[in-house]
Parts: C-alpha cells; structure tokens; sequence
C-alpha cells in the first residue's frame, strides 16, 4: 500500500514497534523505546502530528493488534505480509501563523463562542449531557465544578497548574473528555501572541506532573496542542477565525464535531469557553456563567 502524506515526525522515525490499537479509519502504533503513539490513517481522515495518511479506506481486516512493525528508509513493514510506500509521500506541515494585536482585536470572539455553542446538542458532549444514567451524571458534575475551577484559575491568574492537573484524565476512552476539552482550550488560549498564551508553562507543568493520569495517546496529544501543533481541521477552523472573520463557516466546526464518538464536541467546548476568554482578555466584559 502506499503513503499519501505525512508529518515530519513520522517521516524520519527509523526504527521498530508494534500494531496497539486498530479502528475501522486508524491504527495506533507503539514505540517501546521512546513510549509514544505513531498514527497511520486512512485516506479520508486529515492530517495530525505524528500519522500518516494511507491510499486505503479501511483499517480493521488489514492490521492486527500485537503485528511488529519496522520502519525504514524506503517503507514500513507491517507483520509478515504488509509493506507501505513512503518514497512517493508529501510531506505535511502544521500551518504557522503570528496575528499582529491589530488582526488580534479585530477577532469577534464573542460571535466565535456563540456559533460554537450553538453546533452542540445535549447528546454530544458529557459537558451537556442530561441523560438518567447516574455514570455519566456524576462525570459530568465533575467535569463541570473542575472546568469552573479552571476558568476562575485562568480568569484570576491563581492556581493555573493545579486546575489543569485536576481536569487531566477524566472521563472515559483513549481520550477522556477533560482532555479533548484541554486540547480545545489550548489551541486558541496558545495561539502565538494571545494574552493567555503566557500560562502555557502552567499546563506543560500540569502535564508533567500528572500526564500519568490519563492514557498514552492523550498524554502525547495534549502535549502536541501545548505546543500548537493539533490536526488540520482544528487548523482549518483556526485559520479561519484569525483570517477570515465576516463569514462563519459552520462546515468547519463540523468537521471537528465528526472527529470520534464524541472527542470532536469535548474540543469544541474547550475552544468556545477559550474563545470566552478571549473576548474577556480583549478588555470586553463576558457572563460568568459563559465561561
């Protein structure tokens, strides 16, 4: 099979893991020596940190968990009957922007939060759920009272660290609400020259202290967005509210929403209370109890 694109990270790895996880559009793959998670997708899916976009539809009947796998120069060999073709590869490249305080203010984060919000039903995120199970009602309740803690934290420039920390792996999958909801948060929170941007050490010293928390795969993803590197559809949406703001393009918040079972609408969450923030830092006045 043949590579399509990938990120400069997944490009120059040289060396052997293993299949960890298969998913009908994904498959994780682990490296022991460094603990970290390569990703190959399948064509339909953008482009992130650390994966490779494969010229196939599906992942689950070709790849199996616990197959070693070897990258080298030419390809990657996959069990004893699979070789993927990276010499024909495109390479991928996080987009980089730095809006100037002029761009900056101009930015209705105000409208951004709304139109956000508004894409989000009850059944989407645990943060809205109303359902009678008492699981995920007591997720939620917690998942709220420490998201309130955090924006009183960011709000008063107190206790940021410990905040990000208590929020850190909570919830249920490969990558808890809270995370994906970090992960929302921090990639409008750290755009280059943002306000907030300057507690992104508070969140990286979370990370560190208590990236144990949570699973592998969000430990690595939450670090890429503290970094400003996240998949090209957050980008998209990015790119969109810094350079183009007469038009809300509603298509791209729902490509996000679409990004796993409910992973895509936790982000969104954290990116319309990060966009809240925003248009408080502005020297705007915003509802408490919008963010």
């Amino acid at each position: 099979m043949r590579a399509l694109t990938a990120d400069g990270a997944f490009l120059s790895f040289r060396g052997t893991g293993r299949v960890e996880q298969v998913f009908s559009r994904a498959v994780n793959l682990f490296i022991p020596e460094q603990q970290r998670l390569l990703t190959l997708l399948s064509e339909g899916c953008d482009n992130a940190p650390n994966s490779c976009r494969l010229a196939l539809t599906h992942c689950e009947d070709l790849f199996h968990p616990g197959e070693p796998v070897s990258f080298t120069e030419s390809g990657i060999v996959v069990g004893k009957d699979k070789w993927i073709e990276i010499s024909g590869c495109l390479p991928w490249r996080m987009p980089q922007w730095t809006p100037d305080a002029t761009a900056f203010s101009a930015i209705r984060w105000q409208r951004w939060e709304e139109d956000i919000r508004q894409q989000l039903k009850n059944d989407d995120t645990l943060f809205l759920y109303q359902g009678d199970n008492p699981f995920y009602q007591e997720i939620t309740r917690e998942l709220l009272q420490r998201r309130q803690t955090l924006m009183t934290a960011l709000n008063t420039g107190e206790n940021i660290s410990a905040a990000v920390s208590r929020l850190i792996g909570l919830g249920i999958g490969l990558t808890p609400s809270s995370d994906d909801y970090l992960v929302g948060l921090s990639t409008i929170l750290f755009i280059p020259g943002h306000p907030l941007e300057k507690y992104r050490r508070e969140f990286l010293a979370a990370l560190q202290r208590d990236g144990n928390n949570t699973t592998l795969l969000s430990k690595i993803t939450l670090e890429e967005a503290f970094h400003q590197r996240y998949r090209e559809s957050v980008a998209r949406l990015l790119n969109h509210i810094i350079n183009e703001q007469q038009h809300v393009s509603t298509q791209y918040i729902t490509d996000i929403k679409n990004i796993g079972s409910s992973s895509g609408c936790d982000m969104l969450y954290g990116m319309a209370d990060a966009c809240a923030l925003s248009h408080r830092s502005g020297g705007n006045y915003v509802d408490q109890d919008s963010c």
